[in-house]
């Protein structure tokens, strides 16, 4: 799962004059997803008694990360601004958390990560919902990335839930197995989104619509 982030990596390589300013920002995404994987296998039990600073930095990071994508595709109004106040107080939590207990951390930066994404996700596809637009939806490189982030969030939560209901090894394999395709997953359409970007793939939606016959169509 960690080493399919190279796929996106090398789309990014290879499109990134072709990508909008929401996009090139998202791109970053797989530096810092390398950055964590990487840093965790070198330093780690080496230099660092656990992997947890690896594990919260990658979660935090990304929250930050999407939070700065989804606030500037987002029209300005009440959705844009939830966007900041979570984005700035899962941050905060983080960190507070860190402080006073690593392992702890870990646990809330991954569900808030999950859930504060996901929630940036379905705030976007309502925004893309209540607009008409002439780009397909499946060309959306945003749209790509929410449904891509929804189904993460949803394996992610669902694989780690497990901990709660037995700890037998057959029942970690499992978790650690669901987690991973949920990783697949999101590379999967994150690797779409970079392919069908380009410079005028930014939605900025003007006119009102229900673009349902394209969701039923694809």
């Amino acid at each position: 799962m960690q080493l399919s982030i190279l796929v996106p990596m090398l789309v990014v390589w290879r499109r990134w004059r072709h990508f909008s300013p929401p996009v090139k920002l998202l791109s970053w995404y797989v530096y810092l997803s390398a950055a964590a994987a990487i840093g965790a296998r070198l330093l780690y039990p080496h230099y660092f008694a656990t992997n947890y600073g690896f594990l919260v930095g990658f979660n935090l990071g990304k929250v930050a990360l999407f939070g700065a994508v989804y606030h500037q595709v987002l029209a300005p109004g009440p959705g844009r601004r939830v966007v900041a106040v979570a984005t700035v107080a899962t941050l905060a939590g983080g960190v507070i958390a860190a402080a006073h207990d690593f392992e702890l951390a870990v646990t809330i930066s991954r569900v808030a990560q999950c859930a504060v994404l996901a929630g940036f996700a379905l705030a976007y596809l309502n925004e893309l919902l209540n607009h008409a637009s002439a780009r397909p939806v499946a060309q959306d490189p945003l749209w790509l990335l929410s449904v891509g982030q929804l189904l993460y969030s949803a394996g992610v939560i669902t694989a780690f839930s497990l901990d709660y209901l037995s700890a037998t090894e057959i029942d970690n394999y499992v978790k650690f197995s669901f987690a991973s395709i949920s990783g697949l997953v999101f590379n999967y359409f994150l690797t779409l989104a970079f392919l069908r970007a380009d410079p005028t793939s930014d939605p900025a939606p003007e006119t009102k619509g229900q673009p349902v016959d394209q969701l039923a169509g694809l």
